[in-house]
């Protein structure tokens, strides 16, 4: 048959980038309208391709359209045909490979909006500024989109991306009760000392599943294992989502339509103890060597040589010891000093502006704010009682001074030692109580952000020592700015 007689071999390619119905009418429409061209130009269709769902600017794998390239390498087709040049690609690179194709093997593209003949330089040029123009509705579109989603964040909508977070159910705001439990009585175990590989061993034991181990079931048709692990639980403790915060591209946009299921006081108390940089140095350490099993050793400093001590016995007593031996401090007395020490100063008002890190600048105005309402709560009552102000007077200073007390307190909780406060009532009677049920470690650092203590030698004398009292220095420990 002549050349000219000879009938043109065409391939169809379609391609939708979302098909959320999943039921290829839009992928149908554009063959339909590719058959009716090639029908009315006389050529033959020998294959039709299709992509379903997949998009041509990501730089996912096309399957189908790898097929169609194949034909032209292979000299199967003459003509592609397609709906609009962006069902082929969106993609420069990608154009300029079929371009690239086409000149090689003799091959024209067909759309539906018009035929382009990639062998000649107006067809490439056309189709270039075609692509140019779908890549720049891409990324308009993508802009959109991201305006869109960063505004559905701020108004705390939920985001639905990835596994159901542990807690809720798969609309992502209703709590399960016995997961939203775990998680709370998991926050107030961690931020009373205990290990995280120990709420990890609890909770599998209990038969927790993680979503993710629910995905692994759905997929592998097996029952999922119950098993956590110490950072499985951390990345729940101190997710924003368990206290309502709303986070867009790594950062807190706002309040979340959910319930949430941590107070913000305890999330932010997790947050600091568990993201603290210093946290996996010193569980290392712990492995490496013995945790202190009492109260003020590495803390309590010997009055000589300015050396920490640290628990020890002499002749059967069991003391603190500063390595040169200079101080042999009854072990009790001292820790009996020490924890009547702490219960007085947690009973103070004010106590967390002495717990507040020294140089924050928002600490440092928090803790003068809260210096001042001390000082008015304290004028007041003195004004009441000698009766130089009446009772309503009284109650609605105070309540304005109180306010402005509690505000202060909380940027120093969230800028101080939250982790360390979080369940002491401080400020009141109730933290005596507290206190001594604390875990020692708790205990130890309380006492090292707050007390100086420095034990002193009995003396040269053995039979007649220094009084005990005598022996043990508790001081105010100063912010590391102030000096010692």
């Amino acid at each position: 048959m002549p050349e000219t007689l000879r009938v043109k071999r065409a391939v169809i390619y379609a391609r939708v980038s979302l098909d959320v119905p999943g039921e290829g009418r839009s992928v149908e429409r554009q063959l339909e309208a590719c058959r009716q061209l090639c029908e009315l130009r006389g050529w033959a269709v020998v294959a039709e391709r299709v992509d379903n769902s997949i998009s041509a600017s990501t730089g996912k794998e096309r399957p189908a359209w790898k097929s169609v390239l194949a034909m032209v390498e292979a000299r199967e087709v003459d003509l592609i045909v397609a709906w609009h040049i962006d069902r082929m690609t969106r993609s420069m690179l990608d154009l300029e490979e079929l371009i690239l194709l086409a000149e090689n093997a003799g091959v024209g593209v067909a759309t539906a909006s018009g035929d382009l003949d990639l062998t000649t330089d107006v067809g490439r040029m056309v189709a270039r500024i075609l692509a140019a123009v779908a890549r720049a509705e891409v990324e308009r579109k993508g802009a959109r989109q991201k305006l869109a989603n960063a505004a559905r964040a701020a108004e705390g909508d939920v985001h639905f991306g990835g596994v159901r977070p542990f807690g809720y159910t798969n609309d992502r705001i209703t709590i399960i009760p016995k997961e939203a439990d775990a998680i709370r009585k998991a926050a107030v175990d961690v931020l009373a000392g205990k290990p995280l590989a120990q709420v990890a061993r609890e909770w599998s034991d209990d038969g927790l599943v993680s979503s993710r181990a629910e995905i692994g079931w759905e997929k592998g048709k097996r029952k999922p294992k119950a098993g956590w692990s110490a950072r499985g639980v951390k990345n729940v403790l101190v997710n924003p989502r368990y206290a309502g915060i709303r986070v867009y591209n790594g950062d807190e946009v706002g309040t979340g339509v959910w319930d949430k299921i941590l107070e913000l006081e305890n999330y932010l108390a997790l947050v600091q103890l568990l993201v603290d940089p210093d946290r996996k140095m010193g569980e290392n350490a712990g492995r490496n060597g013995r945790k202190p099993q009492s109260l003020v050793t590495g803390i309590g400093e010997c009055e000589t040589c300015q050396e920490t001590v640290r628990a020890a016995s002499n002749r059967g007593e069991l003391t603190y010891s500063c390595r040169m031996s200079h101080v042999h401090t009854n072990r009790a007395y001292v820790d009996t000093r020490v924890h009547g020490e702490m219960i007085d100063r947690l009973s103070r008002p004010g106590v967390l502006a002495l717990l507040a890190p020294s140089g924050d600048n928002k600490a440092e105005e928090a803790r003068a704010d809260v210096e001042k309402a001390q000082v008015k709560l304290d004028r007041l009552a003195k004004l009441l009682a000698a009766d130089l102000m009446t009772d309503e007077q009284f109650i609605t200073a105070t309540a304005t001074a109180r306010e402005k007390m509690k505000k202060a307190e909380a940027v120093l909780t969230k800028a101080g030692t939250g982790a360390l406060t979080v369940g002491l009532d401080l400020g009141t009677p109730k933290v005596k109580e507290q206190w001594l049920e604390l875990p020692l470690e708790r205990q130890r650092k309380l006492v090292e952000a707050l007390l100086k203590v420095t034990l002193v030698p009995r003396g040269r004398k053995r039979r007649e020592p220094k009084p005990l009292e005598e022996q043990v220095i508790i001081a105010d420990r100063k912010p590391e700015s102030e000096g010692e």
